[in-house]
């Protein structure tokens, strides 16, 4: 039987190479699945010679005809280094997918046999049978295929725009293995983790500049409606299905890039959820898309929490340099909402964007105190990713290089998400340290004020920074006890977040 190895780096829960595989399966073809080191925060390492030779090791035993490796723009020098070693111990097939791989396939096809641009389950599946039937590979849609010096660059095929012809993603642990901390086991790598992530749509109907789906909408365009979703009965159907395979879920995320349904599926959703899956859930939440009704409906089915991407306080910073067209006022009506109606609430905000005035940072903080508290904040370090919008701009202001670009730079290995120990200049580390204490209800608001008027703080941070640590320590401590009292802190989440050396703003 052809059997296709599927590999994925730092992503334990990766959807996307679970759904490879029931495709795969569904097909009557063998795929294993390998997770290869897990994601932690702010601390990506390297994989140590030992974990190499694992790899090696598992490759050899699983014999494969094709192995596809799919991964994010961070990783392309650690799969290329996978990829150079497996050439020792398999003629398989190599194929490369996923987000890097689509926006830039001329980074990838050097080292791959073959590249998929775009969407993976019909190409790899075309892949797979053209192996298996021993016929030439150079036509399949979506691919560029190489053969010594020579590559076919073959166009992409129209999107999938029936999601439910999919299969769930992978959960069965029989066919899965992964590689951490120097050993291999056998089984699903995520099976104590209590939260399940689940997307009911595909695409978004926004392109940010910071994120892929501008690009990916450039790629595809003409191929068909790009952001699509899948019936609430399938969402149902795969949550009921994750339920009795995961006895230690407690917790619904609905990882969709922002949660945009027409009102009849929310309805629906709102009828069945209760009933047949029963457990609190989480969206992503644009605060164009919000609206008080609809919350209130969610909120009766069993949300409890929101994330909102704000990005800036500054509504020029947040239109001319991320393309976003959210206001203020859209954003401070939401959170009023949220407040009203009893659903907690983290605001995403991106800081470290070299493109922000002093004005621009000072927005930010005043946002934030105008917020209702308690709420939450994810403060993420802006990371320039290949041929994005504000990558390019970055670029064309000679404020950053080409070797400064995440791929051949791994800036999120140590500073994805922002903590407040991370280089960065007096200024910056004073609005950092501000933007984390907006988020204290026990700091006041007076306070803050005042510390953001202090010159001297703004040129020697260390005192404000100490204090900024000091209560976000006491707020960490408190959301982990929240979460292991409501019986959601797994050892999984543990590895994911939880050390000295991840101090994650919260």
């Amino acid at each position: 039987m052809t059997r296709a190895l599927l590999i994925t780096p730092y992503g334990f829960q990766n959807t996307g190479v679970r759904l490879l595989a029931a495709v795969l399966r569904r097909e009557g073809f063998e795929a294993p699945v390998l997770f290869f080191k897990g994601w932690r925060n702010n601390d990506v390492r390297p994989p140590t010679e030992t974990e190499y030779r694992l790899l090696s090791d598992h490759v050899r035993e699983q014999r494969p005809d094709v192995v596809g490796i799919g991964f994010g723009t961070p990783y392309l020098g650690i799969v290329t280094e996978m990829t150079r070693r497996l050439r020792g111990v398999t003629d398989a097939h190599v194929i490369w997918g996923g987000v890097h791989p689509t926006i830039c396939p001329e980074d990838c096809i050097p080292h791959a046999d073959s590249v998929c641009v775009g969407e993976g389950e019909l190409p790899l599946l075309d892949l797979v049978r053209t192996v298996r039937d021993r016929l030439p590979v150079e036509p399949i849609p979506n691919l560029w295929v190489r053969r010594g010096t020579e590559v076919w660059r073959n166009p992409p095929r129209p999107l999938i725009q029936n999601l439910d012809d999919l299969p769930y993603a992978e959960l069965q642990g029989g066919e899965m293995a992964w590689i951490d901390d120097g050993r291999l086991r056998r089984g699903n790598p995520s099976d104590d983790n209590a939260l399940y992530r689940i997307f009911a749509s595909r695409g978004c109907p926004y392109a940010c500049s910071f994120c892929y789906n501008s690009q990916f909408r450039q790629i595809f365009h003409g191929l068909g409606r790009y952001h699509r979703t899948r019936s609430v009965e399938s969402v149902l159907g795969e949550l009921e299905a994750a339920r009795r395979r995961l006895p230690r879920l407690r917790r619904v995320r609905f990882d969709d890039d922002s949660f945009v349904f027409p009102p009849a599926w929310v309805d629906e959703l709102c009828a069945g959820y209760p009933q047949r899956v029963g457990l609190p859930f989480d969206i992503l939440l644009n605060p164009q898309a919000a609206d008080a009704a609809t919350l209130r409906k969610l909120k009766g089915a069993g949300l409890v929490h929101t994330q909102v991407g704000i990005q800036s306080g500054s509504e020029e910073e947040v239109e001319s340099h991320y393309n976003r067209r959210a206001s203020n006022r859209q954003t401070l009506e939401l959170a009023r909402t949220l407040a009203d109606i009893g659903i907690e609430v983290t605001y995403d905000v991106i800081l470290d964007n070299p493109l922000a005035s002093t004005a621009d940072k000072q927005a930010m903080v005043e946002l934030l105190l105008e917020l209702p508290r308690p709420f939450n904040l994810f403060l993420y370090s802006l990371t320039p990713f290949p041929k994005s919008e504000i990558t390019d701009k970055l670029l064309a202001a000679g404020l950053i290089t080409e070797e400064e670009v995440e791929g051949r730079a791994t800036k999120s290995f140590s500073q994805f998400r922002l903590s407040l120990d991370y280089p960065r200049a007096p200024e910056e580390t004073f609005f950092a340290c501000l933007i984390s204490l907006t988020s204290k209800g026990f700091v006041p608001r007076r306070l803050i004020r005042s510390l953001s008027r202090s010159r001297r703080l703004r040129l020697h941070p260390a005192p404000l920074r100490l204090a900024a640590e000091l209560a976000n320590a006491a707020k960490l401590g408190g959301v982990a006890f929240r979460m292991l009292r409501r019986g959601e802190l797994s050892t999984f989440k543990v590895a994911e977040y939880a050390s000295f050396r991840r101090r994650l703003i919260q």
